[in-house]
């Protein structure tokens, strides 16, 4: 390592930096290969994860667009009055659609599925109601409370456990995220940090006679930082690479198998992309900065190894 005169121009100081990082790549090829590694399996790991509970709380929120509920009317209340109070759901804010079943329809749509039911029931015993879709499953017992209290309602009806399991599952599956990633990301920043100052370690000398020659610690520092930033970035790549082939493979074999189409939104994939790659960059900026602060404020017996 060489030392660098403080008077020289930013791209000198630039390129500077860069050859002494490349320098390390080269000088410690297995330490370098081992680093990515291990940072590639751990952000391998963190995009399954991603991948999976996005595809779960896809089919969630599938199952969630399915979930409706039916408001009956009273058996006085007239056609008009039934239309009415459908256009006032309809004006409700927490409500996404609203469809008018008629009683004759739904009494055709009953008896299409049982043909033996007008034969045991003469008269269409069903009243006018309407099918709500609301906006979120969690504002169903809201909007159940609040139409209830309308005169034209005989009863609400609504699949409770349907809603509650659906509600349970999402909520369950943010909080699994929030915890796998802070674990991966704890494991990928351990990697980094040790591997930073095992190279540090190797390189002590160096650093000792760079310091000697009047080399700020922003000078000695910077090749190591941007060290990690690569081991960082290069295994976001590798992890990256390996998660989409992956995926593509799973996504091509439940097409095929299951006919089961998993979640294939552009803008959705592309930024777990992004993320994964920043993720790579920030963690691997402060696996590094950690270790070289560290470093740097040891007694300057053991930096020297004296």
């Amino acid at each position: 390592m060489t030392s660098l005169p403080e008077s020289k121009p930013m791209l000198s100081r630039l390129i500077f930096f860069i050859t002494e990082t490349i320098t390390s790549f080269r000088r410690h090829p297995t330490m370098a290969f081992a680093a990515i590694t291990c940072v590639a399996s751990a952000l391998f790991a963190v995009g399954l994860v991603g991948l999976s509970i996005a595809n779960l709380h896809h089919a969630v929120k599938t199952a969630e667009d399915k979930v409706r509920f039916k408001v009956f009317y009273r058996e006085e209340t007239t056609r008009d009055d039934a239309l009415r109070a459908n256009s006032r759901i309809e004006l409700l804010s927490h409500v996404d659609m609203v469809k008018f079943v008629s009683k004759e329809t739904g009494w055709a749509a009953m008896t299409k599925d049982n043909k033996d039911l007008p034969m045991l029931i003469e008269e269409n015993p069903l009243p006018d109601s309407s099918e709500v879709k609301p906006k979120d499953i969690r504002d169903i017992a809201a909007l159940k409370a609040t139409i209830e209290q309308w005169p034209e309602v005989e009863k609400v009806r609504d699949e409770k456990q349907v809603s509650n399991t659906l509600e349970n599952i999402s909520a369950g599956l943010g909080r699994i995220g929030l915890i796998a990633g802070i674990v991966l990301a704890i494991l990928s920043l351990v990697i980094i940090h040790h591997t930073i100052e095992l190279t540090l370690y190797a390189r002590r000398r160096e650093i000792f006679i760079m310091s000697l020659v009047g080399a700020t610690p922003a000078t000695i520092a910077m090749p190591f930082l941007l060290e990690g930033i690569c081991y960082g970035l290069i295994g976001a790549g590798v992890a990256l690479g390996c998660v989409i082939a992956l995926y593509k493979y799973v996504s091509t074999s439940m097409l095929q198998n299951y006919n089961t189409h998993l979640l294939n939104d552009a803008t959705a994939l592309t930024q777990g992309i992004i993320a994964l790659l920043v993720g790579g960059l920030v963690l691997g900026l402060f696996g590094s900065l950690v270790s070289v602060l560290k470093y740097l404020n040891r007694p300057r017996s053991k930096v020297t190894n004296a």
